[in-house]
């Protein structure tokens, strides 16, 4: 099946793929369809002919995507979240109503945004925000490149080929135990060495340029999120390094700073080929982060490595 015949991909065919995968048994996914499996078998076959590579191998433990199937799968759900979300767009054009974005933010970059994103709300902009977090341990243009997102916020991604617009920079601090004798000091990687530490989701290194020198073995603890792992440290569970703006301002004085000073630069970004309609909304998301959350980085550019 190496030549690619006439007929051309449809959504339904994909649909039918995607739910062939999930369900891991054709007779499964022909109930969730309303189908026969005679029709479903028939139509993913119609499929791999259009593609022009088997995508599915059925065995005694069920279907499953060949290798070829597990590079076409992301593309095929791309093309249902894309078909879907332009269904929404249209209707809610129709009804004369704004539409919603989509923000994929870690939890440890929300408290950085928040003015941003409470100036987005008193400008009126007709638009809803939907700001979620990404799964576990995978970085937000995950979700932008996915089409589960229209953009991201977050560390400059390397290699990004879409436009990005930087935001703002932010200190990292180390919180403390109310009794640990480094409070309110400049702390070096041999102050941390050894030292027990709460670790989340999508923290960072406070010396990224220190090697392991600073890093225990293992962290005592691991939280979902960065106000979990400061309220923890304040408790006496250990030592937690977190942006500046997700310690309040009666847990300051149980904070370090690094030395070197850590700072992180902010970024909200769009994929490669986005709407010109959801640019011009980032940018205007951008220009309303310039005023209240710190370093405006000027108009949007393209991402270097």
């Amino acid at each position: 099946m190496s030549t690619p015949g006439n007929s051309r991909l449809s959504l339904r065919q994909l649909e039918y793929l995607v739910a062939t995968v999930e369900e891991g048994r054709l007779t499964r996914a022909a109930q969730r369809l309303h189908v026969t499996e005679p029709t479903l078998s028939q139509q993913l076959r119609a499929l791999e002919r259009a593609v022009g590579a088997r995508l599915l191998v059925r065995g005694a433990d069920g279907t499953r995507p060949t290798p070829a199937g597990e590079a076409f799968l992301p593309h095929a759900r791309r093309a249902l979240q894309s078909a879907e979300q332009a269904g929404l767009e249209a209707r809610s054009a129709e009804a004369g109503c704004g539409r919603t974005l989509r923000l994929a933010v870690p939890p440890s970059y929300l408290p950085g945004l928040l003015p941003a994103l409470a100036a987005w709300a008193r400008a009126d902009t007709g638009t809803d925000l939907l700001v979620e977090g990404p799964p576990s341990g995978r970085p937000p243009q995950h979700q932008v490149l996915s089409g589960a997102a229209d953009f991201g916020v977050g560390s400059r991604p390397r290699h990004w080929a879409g436009t990005l617009w930087p935001l703002y920079s932010e200190d990292l601090l180390v919180v403390c135990p109310p009794d640990d004798p480094l409070r309110g000091r400049r702390v070096a990687p041999a102050d941390l060495s050894g030292r027990r530490w709460i670790r989340y989701d999508d923290d960072w290194q406070p010396f990224p340029d220190s090697g392991r020198t600073a890093m225990p073995p293992g962290p005592v603890i691991r939280v979902p999120g960065v106000q979990a792992a400061v309220s923890l440290a304040a408790r006496g569970a250990g030592i937690a390094a977190v942006p500046a703006g997700a310690v309040p301002p009666a847990l300051r004085p149980l904070t370090a700073v690094p030395e070197p000073a850590a700072r992180r630069e902010v970024v909200l970004f769009a994929a490669p080929g986005a709407p010109a309609g959801a640019t011009e909304r980032a940018a205007r998301l951008h220009r309303l982060a310039g005023g209240t959350c710190g370093r405006d980085g000027g108009g949007g550019d393209r991402a270097q490595g």
